[in-house]
């Protein structure tokens, strides 16, 4: 099982994270269960060959609230009349 280390803005905020499955780019992911922990949306992912470590390049916010909201709000692009 890959293990993840979290980077934000070129700094690694998390280390050895271990996730149920793969994140994909756009997946918003948290370290734990709680709704009021921080939650980081997947921008980039980076591997290495011969690696089990895999860089996640993230944006984070507050709480699983913030996060909601925040990316919704970016995924409706809906065009209303």
């Amino acid at each position: 099982m890959p293990q993840y280390n979290l980077i934000i803005s070129s700094a690694r905020v998390e280390t050895n994270i271990q996730l149920p499955q793969a994140p994909q780019v756009g997946d918003i992911i948290s370290v734990s269960t709680d709704v009021s922990s921080p939650h980081y949306l997947v921008h980039r992912i980076e591997l290495f060959v011969d690696s089990n470590v895999v860089n996640l390049h993230v944006q984070r916010f507050a709480d699983q609230l913030s996060a909601k909201l925040a990316v919704d709000g970016f995924r409706n692009n809906r065009d209303f009349l």
